[in-house]
C-alpha cells in the first residue's frame, strides 16, 4: 500500500536532507535571483525598444539594442553557470554523504537482517536510489530557485503592462497545475516500481557473477539468461510507463500553453487595432507571457522529479531506519572460566524450525574444545551464536558470569578470532588483509603471524610480496593460500577465544600438518573451539562434543567417546579413511 505524503511533510523531509548544504544553496539563491531579474528586465525593455526606436523612428538608438541584449544574455549566462555549479556540487555532496550513511547502516546491521536482503537490493539502495535523490538539488530544487522567481517577475511585468490581458492568458494556470500535480503523484508511485525492477536486475547479475562456476558445471547458462531477460524486460516496461506519463504531462502542458498564447495574440492584437494599447505594450506583455510559460513547464517537470525523489527518499529512509544490531553495555573482561550454553534453542529469523534445541554445554577456558557431527548437525550455527551473529531464541550463553547480551558486542568480537571454511578476503594488499583485526600491527608482527600460519613463504613469492593486491575475494590465490592468510589474520589478533570452523579443510596434507603445528603453539594460553574436518584435529582436543540434529548427544575425551558414543565411532571411522 502506497504511503500518502502530504505536501508540507514532503518539502520538510526534503529540506532536512538539504539543510547541511544550506550555505551553498544560499549562494545559489543569490545567483538565481540575478537570473530571474534579468529575465524580467528583458521582457520589460521590449516596450521602450518598440515604442522609442521603431514606432517613434529614433533609429539612432538602434545600436544600443544589440549591445544591451548581449550584455543581459552574458550576465544571465554567468548567473546560470554559478547557480548551477553551487547547486550541482551540493547534489554531489548529498550523494557522497548519503552513501556513507547507507554503507554505515549496512555494516551496523545484524547478520540476520543482512541475510534477509538480496545483495542487489542493497546495492540498488546505495547506488541507484541515492543517485536519483541527488536530483532534488541538481534538478528540482535548482529549478524551483530559478524558475519560481522568474515566473513571479515575468507575471509582474505582464500584469503591470496590461493586467486584463495577463489574467486572461493565465486563466488556464490552475488546470496546468492540477494536471501536473496528479501526474507527478502517479509518477512517484511508479518510480518505486522502476527501482524495485532495477534491484532485481542487480541481484540477478551479482548472483551470476558469484555463482559462475555452479552455472557452468550445471549448464544453467540459458536459464540464467532467461531469468535476467525477464527482469530486464520488466525494467524496460516500468521505464516505458514512466516515459509515457512524463511525456503525456508535457504534451498537456504544451497544448494548454498554446491555447494561452493564442488568446494573447488574438485579443492583444485586437486591442492594438482598436488603439487601446500600443505595440510596445502588446509585445512586452507577449514576451513576458511567452517567457513565463518556459519556467512554468520546467516547474511542472521538476515537480514530477520532486515527487519521484520523495518516493526514492521513502525507500532510503526505510533502509536507514533498520535497527542496528543490539549491544549490551558491560565491558568485556578476558575469558577466565569459560563459555556456557544454558538451555539454548535457536531458529533462524523468519522460521519456526529449531536448528538448535536445549543445548547445555560448557567450554572451559584455556582448553581446546572440538565439535563433531554429520553435515547439518548445527555445528557452525552453534559457534555463530558466540560472536552474536545471531541471538538464541531461548536460553542464554555466558561469557564467564555474563550473558552475552549484556556485553558490548564490539568489545566481545575483539576478543574472538574466527576462521571459517568460507574464506572472505578483501580487495586490498595481503598485508592489509592480515592486519584487519589489528591495523596498528607492525610489519614484523604481521610476518610473524604469517609464519605461524605457514603463509610467509608463498606471500614472498607473490609479485609484490606483502604489497600484492588481491583480486575480489582473493581469487588470485589457491583455496589453501586463502585459508592460511585467514588463519594469520586470526592469529595476529591474539584473541582470547579462537574459533576454527573447518578452517583447514582446503589445505593439502603437508600444509595442514604445518598449520596444525603452528596452531598447537597458537592455542597455548587461550580457549579454542574447533569444528573438526579431519581426525588429526579431533585428537588434539581436550574435550569433544558430538552433535546431531541440533542437539548435543555426548561430550568427553576421544577415548571416552569411542567407548560410549556410537555416532562418534562412526564419524571417527569415516574421518580416518
Amino acid at each position: 500500500m502506497d504511503k500518502s505524503i502530504n505536501q508540507p511533510s514532503s518539502f520538510k523531509r526534503i529540506w532536512q536532507i538539504i539543510r547541511p548544504y544550506s550555505r551553498r544553496v544560499l549562494i545559489a539563491i543569490v545567483f538565481s535571483l540575478l537570473v530571474s531579474s534579468i529575465n524580467g528586465a528583458i521582457a520589460w525593455l521590449v516596450k521602450p525598444a518598440m515604442d522609442y526606436i521603431f514606432v517613434d523612428r529614433r533609429y539612432e538608438l538602434l545600436w544600443l539594442l544589440p549591445i544591451g541584449i548581449l550584455f543581459l544574455y552574458c550576465l544571465r549566462g554567468l548567473g546560470s553557470l554559478l547557480q548551477a555549479y553551487y547547486m550541482q556540487t551540493s547534489g554531489f555532496k548529498l550523494i557522497r554523504d548519503m552513501r556513507i550513511r547507507c554503507f554505515e547502516t549496512i555494516v551496523e546491521l545484524p547478520v540476520s537482517t543482512v541475510q534477509k536482503w538480496s545483495s542487489g537490493e542493497m546495492i540498488s539502495r546505495v547506488m541507484s536510489d541515492i543517485g536519483l535523490l541527488s536530483k532534488v538539488l541538481s534538478d528540482s530544487f535548482r529549478t524551483f530557485l530559478v524558475q519560481i522567481p522568474s515566473l513571479v517577475v515575468l507575471l509582474g511585468v505582464a500584469i503591470y503592462r496590461r493586467w486584463d490581458l495577463a489574467i486572461l492568458s493565465f486563466i488556464l494556470l490552475p488546470v496546468i497545475a492540477l494536471v501536473t500535480k496528479k501526474m507527478s503523484q502517479y509518477l512517484k508511485r511508479k518510480r518505486k516500481d522502476v527501482q524495485h525492477a532495477m534491484a532485481v536486475i542487480t541481484h540477478r547479475m551479482n548472483e551470476a557473477i558469484q555463482g559462475i562456476k555452479v552455472i557452468k558445471i550445471f549448464t544453467m547458462e540459458e536459464e540464467k539468461v532467461r531469468q535476467f531477460s525477464r527482469a530486464n524486460q520488466d525494467h524496460y516496461h516500468q521505464n516505458a510507463r514512466l516515459v509515457r506519463i512524463k511525456e503525456g504531462t508535457k504534451f498537456v502542458t504544451e497544448m494548454l500553453s498554446g491555447i494561452a498564447v493564442s488568446i494573447i495574440i488574438g485579443y492583444g492584437g485586437y486591442l492594438v487595432v482598436l488603439g487601446e494599447m500600443t505595440s510596445g505594450d502588446f509585445f512586452s506583455v507577449l514576451t513576458a507571457i511567452v517567457m513565463a510559460f518556459a519556467p512554468l513547464k520546467k516547474l511542472g517537470k521538476s515537480y514530477g522529479t520532486f515527487q519521484e525523489s520523495v518516493g526514492v527518499l521513502e525507500r532510503i529512509e526505510d533502509f536507514l531506519a533498520l535497527p542496528p544490531e543490539p549491544s549490551g553495555t558491560h565491558r568485556v573482561a578476558p575469558l577466565r572460566k569459560g563459555i556456557a550454553f544454558k538451555k539454548v534453542s535457536f531458529a533462524y529469523p523468519g522460521t519456526n524450525e529449531l536448528v538448535l534445541q536445549d543445548i547445555e554445554l560448557f567450554i572451559p577456558s584455556r582448553q581446546t574444545f572440538a565439535i563433531v557431527g554429520p553435515s547439518g548437525a548445527g555445528k557452525s550455527t552453534l559457534v555463530d551464536l558466540i560472536p552474536r551473529f545471531f541471538d538464541p531464541k531461548e536460553g542464554k550463553i555466558m561469557w564467564d558470569d555474563h550473558d552475552l547480551r549484556e556485553l558490548d558486542v564490539r568489545e566481545l568480537r575483539r576478543r574472538i578470532g574466527l576462521v571459517t571454511q568460507d574464506i572472505v578476503l578483501f580487495g586490498d594488499t595481503v598485508r592489509d588483509n592480515i592486519a584487519y583485526g589489528r591495523p596498528d600491527a607492525t610489519q614484523e608482527e604481521i610476518e610473524e603471524a604469517a609464519k605461524m600460519a605457514q603463509a610467509h613463504e608463498f606471500i614472498l613469492a607473490l609479485p609484490q610480496g606483502y604489497d600484492t593486491v588481491l583480486d575480489e575475494r582473493g581469487l588470485n590465490l589457491s583455496g589453501g593460500q586463502r585459508q592460511r592468510i585467514a588463519i594469520a589474520r586470526a592469529l595476529l589478533k591474539d584473541p582470547d577465544l579462537l574459533i576454527m570452523d573447518e578452517a583447514t579443510s582446503a589445505l593439502d596434507t603437508i600444509s595442514e600438518l604445518a598449520v596444525q603445528e603452528a596452531l598447537h603453539v597458537a592455542k597455548e594460553g587461550r580457549t579454542t573451539i574447533i569444528i573438526a574436518h579431519r581426525m588429526s584435529t579431533i585428537l588434539d582436543a581436550d574435550r569433544i562434543a558430538v552433535m546431531d540434529n541440533g542437539r548435543i548427544l555426548d561430550t568427553g575425551s576421544h577415548r571416552e567417546l569411542l567407548e560410549k558414543s556410537p555416532l562418534y565411532r562412526e564419524l571417527y571411522s569415516q574421518l580416518e579413511q
